[in-house]
């Protein structure tokens, strides 16, 4: 960020509060401009088969500061806009667009330039405009306080006060935007009305004072306030770093020498002109490989891959490869640096009547996991997203971070799951038609397509998780999951992946052996046989955002943001757990421990 004062976590850049996000820190309100604003000599993340999913030639971490204290400057910060512009002096509530040349106080942060209120820092507004296509404003204070006027004001921006009417209550018609210089005044309590404006969007971010004004979108805007959670969506794809070949590009030598760093930097140096350069790395392959200068620049000069075009990955296009490894029979001879595996042995151990449904668990005593930031929606997530475009003058790249932990794979038996959806037909039907009837209206792909499995595998990874946070030392927000249940999958990854940690604390990897798994299960499904809040939660027919929940609630299934990749959607515990009929997944695991009670 701007200096050590205006410092956020890396990975905090990335999610939540990556470019286009606004972000208050102390007094002050700032919005993150987009990467071609970035550095340019960033350090480089290295991920072959998110790069090639997402069309773009390399991923790159943001900035940091090496020191606690270090002095910033362009190659380690990035760069911020004041936003909202308009503030007010909380003291004398004098209202002002802020200017670059306004004052600041030692801190940096803007002061009322009114004697008597003593430099107060300045608050910004907190309501703004934005539209459906993800264009960000400033709302127009001096029209609103003049709207309706009869008179025409000589100076309509420089006498505004945003003033609170303690005989009003507590509501937006409490507060009002007045003009001294005319006396207009209007309140805000109609402020957040469609249409309420009447001025058309801009076309354009904060950051860009550059762009055509006579550009208009043709989307209507909307007055949010700006911490509100509709405001800013990120679009993040992740890939996990296993044993993967990635294809060759149709060359013998290349199909050698890719993903070597030395082949990386003669691209590089090629890209950029640099004849020495690439000669100099070309020389290095030669050593290491054996082949000849003349070879290695005559196969790069013919096997170069075509332009990449950057776009947003597909979730089930990135956990194929995924799905291959964590399900091998021979994964324990798919180790890697950073991917270390083991297949738990339950064998002779109690499982609870569980291993009629869960064929194979997958213990990763070490991954890695690579978050990209892709783009950002604004007001719904219905396909009309902000896309990352690096300058010009640079290959397509994106931000990303990575992030090691350790894990747990479970993986269902396929036919068992296709049996219950079969035979419960009757029974997950109609609970599956208000969900679909709802999701028909969800434009946006960043929620899978509805099925029992996915719903099922999806609840169950939710349950599992508030079970393990208790057994294994992190805490409910520490711990992540990925649903494969895509054509062909059937099975749930509980990790822990935290930007602070190397390796893993092996905590949540022991909770994965049978004699503390299929318990941990057990305690899971027990507690979520009944929430606090039944028989509202079981009995509503939709709950949640845009009701594409059914059984599902706080007090029994949601988890934190940071641990759930479906944003706490798509989840019923009666899928799980099943009904008075038995016809739940778990059904029959629920009836043994009953019978075992009794």
């Amino acid at each position: 960020m701007a200096d050590s004062n205006r410092s956020y976590r890396s990975s905090q850049l990335i999610s939540p509060f990556g470019p286009g996000s606004i972000i208050d820190i102390g007094d002050e309100s700032l919005i993150l401009m987009d990467i071609k604003h970035w550095p340019q000599n960033l350090d480089e993340i290295k991920l072959d088969r998110l790069t090639k999913e997402a069309g773009v030639w390399s991923l790159k971490k943001p900035p940091i500061l090496k020191q606690r204290w270090g002095k910033t400057h362009k190659n380690n910060a990035l760069m911020t806009v004041r936003f909202p512009a308009w503030m007010f002096c909380p003291r004398c509530r004098h209202l002002k667009r802020w200017h670059k040349d306004d004052p600041l106080n030692e801190s940096g942060v803007p002061v009322c330039q009114n004697h008597s209120c003593k430099n107060k820092s300045l608050a910004p507004m907190r309501f703004v405009a934005a539209c459906n296509k993800g264009h960000l404003q400033d709302i127009p204070w001096d029209r609103w306080a003049h709207t309706g006027s009869a008179s025409e004001c000589t100076s309509p921006k420089t006498d505004l006060y945003f003033k609170s009417r303690k005989d009003m209550g507590s509501g937006l018609g409490a507060l009002e935007v007045h003009c001294k210089n005319c006396g207009a005044k209007n309140s805000l309590a109609r402020i957040m009305d469609d249409g309420a404006l009447k001025i058309k969007c801009s076309d354009k971010q904060p950051w860009e004072f550059n762009k055509d004004y006579s550009e208009k979108c043709d989307e209507p805007l909307h007055v949010l306030q700006r911490g509100a959670s509709n405001l800013y969506y990120p679009i993040i794809r992740s890939a996990l770093d296993i044993p993967y070949e990635a294809s060759s590009i149709g060359n013998s030598i290349i199909e050698k020498i890719q993903g070597c760093e030395d082949y990386d930097n003669l691209l590089r140096a090629k890209e950029r002109g640099r004849e020495g350069a690439v000669n100099l790395y070309a020389e290095y392959l030669s050593e290491e490989f054996g082949f000849s200068v003349g070879e290695i620049l005559s196969a790069v000069d013919g096997g170069e891959e075509p332009p990449r075009e950057f776009r947003i990955p597909k979730d089930e296009d990135l956990r194929i490869a995924e799905w291959e490894v964590l399900s091998a029979a021979d994964i324990e001879d798919k180790q890697t640096e950073n991917f270390k595996a083991r297949i738990a042995d339950f064998a002779g151990e109690e499982t609870f009547g569980c291993s009629s449904l869960i064929s194979k668990v997958v213990l990763l005593d070490k991954l890695r996991e690579v978050r990209a930031f892709c783009g950002f929606e604004r007001i719904k997530p219905d396909d009309n997203p902000v896309l990352m475009h690096a300058d010009s003058k640079q290959k397509p790249w994106l931000p990303a971070c990575e992030v090691f932990g350790e894990g747990v794979f479970i993986e269902f038996d396929q036919g068992e799951l296709e049996d219950w959806e079969y035979t419960a037909s009757e029974f997950l039907t109609p609970r599956l038609s208000s969900v679909l009837n709802r999701y028909a209206n969800v434009t946006s792909t960043y929620l899978p397509q509805p099925t029992a499995k996915f719903i099922a595998l999806h609840t169950f990874a939710h349950l599992i998780i508030r079970q393990l946070s208790f057994e294994s030392g992190y805490s409910s927000g520490s711990l992540r999951e990925r649903i494969y249940a895509a054509e062909g999958q059937a099975g749930v990854l509980i990790y822990t992946a935290d930007g602070d940690s190397e390796g893993s604390l092996g905590g949540l990897v022991q909770q994965g052996e049978a004699n503390r798994l299929f318990p941990a299960i057990v305690a899971a499904l027990e507690t979520a046989n009944w929430c606090s809040n039944d028989p509202v939660c079981s009995e509503l027919d939709t709950q949640g955002v845009m009701g594409l929940n059914k059984a599902a609630c706080h007090s029994c299934t949601l988890v934190s943001e940071t641990s759930c990749e479906h944003n706490n959607l798509l989840l019923d515990r009666k899928l799980v757990i099943g009904d008075k009929e038995g016809q739940g997944l778990f059904s029959s695991v629920m009836k043994r421990i009953s019978e075992g009670e009794s």
